[in-house]
């Protein structure tokens, strides 16, 4: 096998773990922690819990793709796990893409509208967006098998996901991916615009007041763009260039989408853990911290 190939299957697994890791640790130090949680990182929270099982999925699915190019013959009977195991972290990214489209949006309204946003947020629920999401993520079987007449035909050389699939489902799952992306991205320069251009041009004393929603708005929109659009977007417009050939990298689409994921998830624990934790240190030891109304708010 190519060292290149094992390169890219052996990073891709190794970010998997990274990845699972972290967002456990992300959840049950924040997300399960009541006293931690805030309002305009709700929807964060929902990625959290969703990139581990994005993680286990993808871990899955690299191992196999490893284990057919080490075994071919014996892993041929076996040829329909190509798309059992590529199925789930499909619906997961379907589902990760909707949230990551809704946080953008919702850092949009935020910054543009502040006064709106901060009369109405309270009042939006977060959980039917997550159900949502979950519904478009789960729609993939049943446009794969129901609209599509998926029929499991998967060429002898195929070996991954993007080759297995159907005409009719690769149009879907390329068109609904495209807009979506194109969305995030417009929304996240516009937050951009407004977060850095108008801050340092109006008002100067605050150009560094970038709340940690902000922030990981804006990472999450360059892990998108670098690790997850990009790629596709390229291995679809030169799908014969050896660059963008499975023969000659491997599954370079999941091992640079689980990469992105895994430098997602360093950023945000090193934003929310590491950061809090200094910031609790230095409050003196004979400080006395007022209990009252108003320090809620």
């Amino acid at each position: 096998m190519d060292l290149i190939i094992i390169f890219v299957c052996t990073l891709g697994i190794i970010c998997a773990f990274i990845t699972i890791l972290l967002n456990i640790n992300l959840v049950v130090r924040i997300v399960l922690n009541a006293s931690r949680r805030k309002v305009d990182m709700q929807l964060f929270y929902y990625r959290f819990t969703l990139d581990i099982f994005f993680g286990t999925c993808l871990l899955l699915y690299i191992v196999f793709i490893l284990l057919s190019m080490e075994a071919p013959d014996f892993m041929l009977q076996y040829r329909s796990l190509i798309v059992y195991l590529a199925l789930p972290w499909s619906n997961v990214a379907a589902c990760r893409s909707i949230i990551a489209l809704t946080i953008s949006f919702d850092r949009f309204i935020a910054a543009y509208f502040p006064i709106s946003y901060l009369q109405k947020r309270s009042k939006i629920l977060t959980w039917p967006i997550f159900l949502i999401a979950i519904f478009f993520g789960l729609s993939e079987e049943l446009t794969l098998f129901g609209f599509c007449s998926y029929d499991m035909e998967i060429p002898s050389t195929c070996r991954v996901f993007g080759c297995a699939m159907n005409k009719c489902f690769y149009n879907f799952w390329t068109i609904h991916r495209s807009v979506i992306f194109s969305l995030i991205v417009i929304f996240s320069i516009m937050l951009s615009i407004r977060l850095f251009i108008w801050n340092m041009v109006k008002n100067k004393k605050n150009k560094n007041n970038l709340s940690k929603a902000n922030r990981l708005a804006l990472l999450d929109m360059c892990t998108v763009l670098l690790f997850d659009f990009l790629p596709s977007f390229c291995g679809n417009m030169w799908p014969t260039a050896p660059i963008f050939s499975f023969d000659h990298v491997g599954p370079y689409n999941a091992a640079l989408k689980i990469t992105g994921c895994a430098i997602e998830a360093l950023v945000v624990t090193l934003v929310l853990m590491f950061r809090q934790t200094k910031k609790s240190s230095s409050i003196q030891p004979g400080t006395i911290v007022k209990n009252s109304k108003n320090s809620r708010l």
